[in-house]
């Protein structure tokens, strides 16, 4: 029975990894949206980064974000509720709200962030001299 218990629990890991994954990159910039303005108008990310949206309209008011080329649309967010977004390629991105095509803001993607590099082994931790 317990060995049966820890190889579920390891499937379970490999199988949420990359979920998991998905989740920690979902944490990044916030765009809060309601029927008249987005706060902030203007956003500069990288490749890669993921924009966290809210309806943040005081009234029962859903809102769809909508990119002005098509290449993505938010579900409709009810009062208070968020959708997140990958930016997977650089480039200007316009958007505005489905309910009100005035209210606009700007998310600008630039390259992606450099890996930062690991510092080399030299062979030498973990001996005395």
């Amino acid at each position: 029975m317990r060995w049966s218990g820890r190889v579920l629990t390891g499937l379970l890991v490999l199988a949420l990894g990359p979920a998991l994954a998905t989740t920690a990159r979902a944490h990044g910039p916030a765009i809060d949206a309601s029927y008249s303005a987005f706060r902030p108008r203007q956003v500069t990310i990288a490749v890669g980064d993921t924009i966290h949206f809210r309806n943040a309209a005081g009234s029962d008011l859903s809102l769809t974000i909508v990119a002005d080329d098509g290449s993505f649309e938010s579900p409709v967010l009810g009062r208070a509720e968020g959708w997140h977004h990958t930016f997977e390629a650089p480039g200007d991105f316009p958007i505005h709200l489905k309910e009100n095509s005035a209210t606009r803001a700007r998310i600008l993607v630039g390259p992606p962030r450099p890996v930062e590099e690991l510092p080399e082994k030299d062979g030498h931790e973990g001996h005395d001299h």
